[in-house]
């Protein structure tokens, strides 16, 4: 499963190789600000990536994740 998105300024790539998803965000400018196999769902990791990028970036790759559970 491969899935782009927009999200506010943020445009995001969620991929799944197998069992390991992998998050990847770049700016409205092209620069890659997150690249991260999705290993760990503690709120400590979803608030990393909420202060790198917004809420609605984790909101919508949780909600993904979950459809493919």
């Amino acid at each position: 499963m491969s899935t782009m998105f927009k999200a506010g300024d943020f445009f995001v790539r969620l991929r799944v190789q197998g069992d390991r998803p992998k998050l990847t965000v770049w700016n409205n400018r092209g620069t890659k600000i997150v690249s991260e196999f999705i290993s760990s769902t503690t709120e400590s990791f979803w608030t990393k990536i909420a202060e790198l990028t917004s809420e609605e970036v984790v909101d919508r790759v949780q909600a993904l994740l979950a459809e493919g559970q």
